[in-house]
Order: C-alpha cells, then structure tokens, then sequence
C-alpha cells in the first residue's frame, strides 16, 4: 500500500515536471505537452485521492489520533 502512494506521488511529480517543459517550450507541441500534462495529473490525483479513501474504509489505514490536553 506505502509503496503505491509513493509511485503515485512520484508519477503526479513527473507529470508536473512535464507541464513545466511543455509551459517553456511554448507553441504548439509546448501547449499539446501541457495539456496532457493536466490531464495525467489530475488523474492520478484523484486516482490516489479514492485509494486513500477505500483504504481508510477497509481499515488498511487509520487516522492519526490527537489528544488535546
């Protein structure tokens, strides 16, 4: 589970860096790169935002618990 997080994280990172190539290079190609770029992004977002969820509902995840004193 800790481990697909992570490559989620990772890839989220890399498509981010993607979207700052296509954003300098400019054009065409620039713009195409930085859309698909969004578009990757915002999946794998939300793909790790569910399996955070169905994790925590399944109980493979527990919220930290904080006590005030």
């Amino acid at each position: 589970m800790n481990f697909l997080v992570i490559v989620l994280i990772i890839a989220i990172l890399f498509a981010l860096a993607t979207g700052l190539i296509g954003l300098l290079k400019g054009g065409e190609k620039g713009s195409d790169k930085l859309f698909k770029s969004l578009v990757t992004r915002v999946s794998l977002s939300v793909s790790l935002f569910v399996l955070l969820m169905f994790a925590g509902y399944m109980g493979w995840i527990e919220p930290n618990s904080i006590t005030a004193l």
